[in-house]
């Protein structure tokens, strides 16, 4: 039925219906009750079918009269809220997540801000604080991030996450418009989102009322029209007010009805994602406004197998002042759909100078974890789903690698994830070729995840390092050994088998005690290579020595805060305390621990490492410890010093001056660290001993010479005969991550030398 007749028949309804006529037959009133049956029918029919057409979105009649209800309070802004300042300091950091899921933060950038916000359409932020930390010299995130916060959650459009720096390299970013993404709550939701939950998950208490709050699980549709930002996890409502408390889940672009912005992203064997959570507090009594705030991108490349990159960024907002009296003159008007942003930044010395910091560096990315997004992840993701095989290797050195004695070694890796099939359950294979070699290596191992715990079985031949005391991620030479010739590792060859439980402790899992057992046969190798591509000093040196042999190998491992190295930015404290033991053909118990702290007071920065070991009865050459140039004594010799016991300590304490401590533009929108000068002072210190006859025979076993005054063999590793100590004076840059100075060994008579380093010192 047309719309002239739906009129026609109203009209008719209300005219028969009316009751002005006292003479009106009983005729023409049943013809007006049989209209209003039509009508009431066909509204009816209309009803139903405008429902049907929505209901898909929605898992219950129920939840979308809440959802329209939230619509309805978060559409448009609270009567009264006209604008707000606040202040807001943010940090930013880079990290990257091993094998072992830990994550190591290798640049810090914190900043303090104030900030205002208008309505409808203005945000600007002024930065009045900046500094710095990072492992080596590299560029500010502000190259990068122009703007990282989102002024409000009301709406129909939010700008979530970051957004990119304008096109002028000033000290003024200057204003823009910035494009937003829908709100699950906006007016024109149905053609992008569906929605589940509706639940009441807490409650909040304030100051003058108890707060209800429902959850909204939102997610975008599968076929959708055109281009837009979307948003997909959770959005928490207050239950009274309909007003939106949190926002949390990842971003996803699509582009022409495919999206970009997710896993598979745009590059083969590239999977990123990024997440967002917003928390709002309540202020006044009356207005929902930003309180804390995290923007976090995560990336992964098959190539490098489970290492994966992030960047954090997360922001607390204080002092909010609603109306401030700067925003009360008429806002400026943006396109439809916009927001109007602007970036400046204090005067150089007003920024230097700033110390009014609330928390100390590092303290709001140290409490955060990348598995805070794991349910809101990429379905590729989670250890949830369907059953999975993909082709990537644990490290990249399982696809690519150069060392001394294998050549080039080139591979293949696969793994199947059971998921859903076995929860928890995952097969990995690796196969290579070592060219120069010309030998196959590889591994085949299974895990089985429940819980805290974790169990597997390992079989694999592989070429082993003897070296002791390797800082976080060194476990190849390969871009030493193919460009400088430089290859700083000695090698074994071990088959093995192994049977392994592995339990995380602690609330956080931020430690862990380990289990492994099996047997093993040890060979020796030697060089199959003599330079990389370009040859330093005379080349390759030969590989030290070991005793072949078969044997049963077990070890207990217990670690506690495994991220804190000393090498890295995370604060704290953290160790590892390891047993090894072997039976059979090959005999030895060995003993090592670890402990490494990082410490900020003010400007003052302290940062100590110290690692020991000892063998427990007969001594082996590659049981042996090791120490010298590359395990901090720097006035001395590659693995100068050895023996059945050793123990090594570094100590650095720095000072950054409070000057030059703002981010120098540079042409083209790129922005360095403030240079942050500095001075640190480090000591390193190593002691070695060879406490038995079979420890000396050890020494030996592992390389000899012959002494050119008395003829005699002497072992290349020798005891230290008491504590070596070196010590070093540096000018740094950039908060400690280049610097130049004087070093010398304190233990004996020697002259000061000219050293310089670019990353951290330590």
């Amino acid at each position: 039925m047309g719309d002239d007749s739906m009129t026609v028949l109203w009209r008719a309804r209300a005219i028969l219906m009316s009751g002005g006529d006292p003479r009106a037959s009983w005729r023409l009133r049943s013809v007006a009750i049989a209209i209003s049956a039509v009508l009431s029918a066909t509204a009816s029919a209309q009803d139903s079918a405008s429902i049907a057409a929505r209901a898909p979105n929605y898992a219950s009649p129920a939840l979308q009269r809440l959802v329209a209800e939230a619509v309805r309070a978060n559409a448009r802004l609270p009567e009264g809220l006209r604008g707000y300042a606040a202040e807001v300091e943010t940090e930013m950091s880079v990290l990257l997540r091993d094998s072992s899921a830990h994550e190591r933060t290798t640049q810090l950038e914190q900043i303090a801000s104030e900030v205002r916000w208008r309505a409808p359409d203005r945000y600007a932020q002024r930065v009045v604080g900046y500094r710095s930390q990072t492992v080596g010299p590299t560029f500010s995130m502000l190259s990068v991030f122009g703007g990282w916060t989102t002024p409000v959650l009301y709406g129909n459009r939010l700008r979530l996450g970051v957004t990119p720096v304008s096109t002028r390299a000033t000290r003024s970013r200057g204003a823009r418009d910035l494009a937003l993404a829908v709100h699950p709550l906006a007016e024109g939701r149905d053609a992008y989102y569906r929605f589940a939950g509706g639940d009441t998950v807490t409650t909040l208490q304030t100051r003058t009322r108890r707060i209800p709050i429902v959850r909204l699980l939102v997610e975008p549709r599968d076929a959708i029209a055109g281009s837009a930002v979307l948003f997909a996890g959770e959005v928490d409502l207050d239950a009274d007010r309909k007003q939106v408390v949190r926002m949390r889940g990842r971003m996803i672009e699509v582009r022409e009805g495919k999206q970009t912005i997710s896993a598979g992203g745009r590059f083969p064997g590239a999977s990123a994602a990024s997440f967002v959570e917003l928390v709002n507090v309540e202020v006044d009594g009356m207005y929902w406004l930003p309180a804390v705030q995290r923007t976090e991108f995560q990336a992964n490349f098959a190539l490098f197998g489970d290492l994966r990159t992030m960047v954090r960024l997360i922001s607390r907002f204080r002092d909010h002042r609603v109306n401030d009296s700067v925003w009360t003159t008429p806002p400026d008007t943006a396109p439809p759909g916009r927001l109007r942003h602007s970036l400046v930044f204090a005067a150089t010395d007003s920024l230097s100078r700033f110390d009014d910091w609330r928390t100390p560096i590092g303290t709001l990315s140290g409490d955060a974890r990348a598995t805070d997004f794991e349910d809101v992840a990429p379905e590729s993701w989670r250890p949830t789903g369907a059953p999975r095989l993909r082709f990537r290797p644990r490290a990249i050195a399982d696809l690519f690698r150069f060392n001394r004695v294998e050549g080039v070694f080139t591979g293949a890796s696969a793994e199947y994830d059971f998921r859903d099939r076995v929860p928890g359950a995952l097969v990995r294979a690796n196969a290579g070729w070592a060219w120069a070699e010309r030998t196959a290596r590889g591994s085949l191992e299974g895990g089985l995840q429940r819980g805290r715990w974790t169990s597997g079985l390992r079989f694999e031949r592989t070429l082993a390092t003897t070296n002791d005391f390797r800082p976080p991620l060194a476990t190849t030479a390969t871009v030493a050994a193919l460009l400088g010739s430089e290859d700083d590792f000695d090698y074994l060859d071990r088959w093995s088998a192994s049977a392994a439980v592995q339990r995380a402790l602690g609330a956080e899992r931020r430690g862990l005690v380990r289990l492994e057992i099996g047997p093993a046969s040890d060979r020796a190798v030697s060089p199959h290579v003599s330079r990389g591509i370009f040859e330093s000093d005379s080349g390759f040196r030969a590989v030290r020595g070991i005793e072949p042999g078969d044997y049963l190998r077990s070890v207990a491992t217990l670690e506690w805060n495994p991220q804190v190295s000393a090498f890295f930015l995370e604060r704290g404290v953290g160790g590892r305390l390891r047993y090894e033991r072997a039976d059979g053909g090959l005999r030895w118990q060995r003993l090592e621990g670890r402990i490494s702290a990082r410490r900020e007071v003010g400007p003052f920065r302290v940062l100590s490492r110290v690692e020991g070991g000892m063998l427990l009865g007969a001594a082996v050459p590659q049981a042996m410890f090791e120490i010298g140039r590359d395990e901090g004594l720097t006035s001395y010799e590659y693995k100068e010093f050895g023996g059945d016991r050793a123990a090594i300590a570094r100590t650095m304490l720095s000072y950054d001056f409070p000057i030059l401590r703002s981010p120098l533009m540079l042409p083209s929108r790129l922005i360095l660290p403030g240079l942050s000068p500095g001075l640190s002072i480090g000591v390193q210190g190593g002691w070695a001993e060879a406490s038995s006859e079979s420890a000396r025979r050890a020494l030996l076993a592992l390389g000899a010479r012959t002494d050119s005054l008395t003829g005699a063999l002497v072992p290349l590793s020798r005891p230290t005969d008491g504590i070596r100590a070196s010590a070093d004076l540096r000018l740094t840059f950039f908060s400690g991550a280049a610097s130049i100075g004087i070093a010398r060994a304190i233990d004996r008579a020697d002259r000061w030398r000219f050293v310089w380093l670019i990353g951290q010192a330590f």
